[in-house]
């Protein structure tokens, strides 16, 4: 029973582990690309300034953008060289990206190279003063919020100290040897996991919604 008790335990806590490592990459991965945002706003402002065009200053992303986002902005270049229409390579983009800034960007592009507009530079440096007092906020709301990440942090990992603090009495350590005492560690990690993952849940902040959804169509 102790055999089948400790690997039971082992997958519980390998999976925990992958789980939480896994939500942690995917929301730095996250967290890069919409940081990276001023930058780009700021990248197509002054190709456009330069006199590039829209679909230039979008290419040239794929090479001199940030590294997060670079190889997406790569392959619209390389949708455009294979002979897509701006509007298809467009809409590939903002599918790929599914965000709400990236989505006021791709939208305001895609109508200024419709139907033309003067206003281009001037909308996407609100736009982009908007993105960078967002994320500003949404990183200083993070930061004071990170008590409840500390909270989720101790609560996993206090009892299993104690517990191990428990087990070099010798009662204790008998008690836990036996199917019941075991049976709780099993729940604990259980219990555990559920705790951690509903405390981070509480402590990350709502995504906010997307707007512009429908499809880009040249008609």
């Amino acid at each position: 029973m102790q055999k089948i008790t400790l690997i039971v335990l082992l997958v519980l806590s390998f999976f925990s582990i992958f789980l939480i490592f896994t939500a942690n990459k995917k929301k730095r991965i996250e967290l890069n690309r919409a940081n990276a945002w001023p930058e780009v706003l700021d990248l197509i402002i002054a190709s456009l300034q330069s006199g590039a065009s829209i679909t230039e200053s979008l290419a040239h992303l794929g090479r001199i953008g940030p590294s997060v986002i670079r190889s997406d902005f790569l392959l619209f270049s390389e949708n455009i060289l294979a002979g897509d229409k701006f509007e298809s390579a467009l809409g590939k983009l903002k599918e790929t990206f599914a965000d709400p800034i990236s989505d006021q960007l791709f939208e305001a592009l895609y109508f200024a190279a419709k139907f033309g507009s003067k206003n281009t530079i001037k909308i996407l440096r609100e736009l982009s003063e908007y993105v960078s007092s967002d994320l500003a906020l949404r990183a200083e709301i993070n930061t004071r919020f990170g008590w409840v990440r500390n909270s989720a942090n101790l609560a996993a990992f206090a009892p299993w100290i104690l517990l191990l603090i428990l087990r070099t009495q010798e009662n204790a350590r008998v008690a836990y040897e036996q199917s019941f005492g075991q049976l709780i560690m099993v729940v604990g990690v259980i219990a555990t996991l559920l705790a951690y993952l509903w405390m981070n849940k509480m402590a990350r902040l709502p995504k906010s919604k997307r707007l512009f959804t429908l499809a880009m169509v040249d008609n």
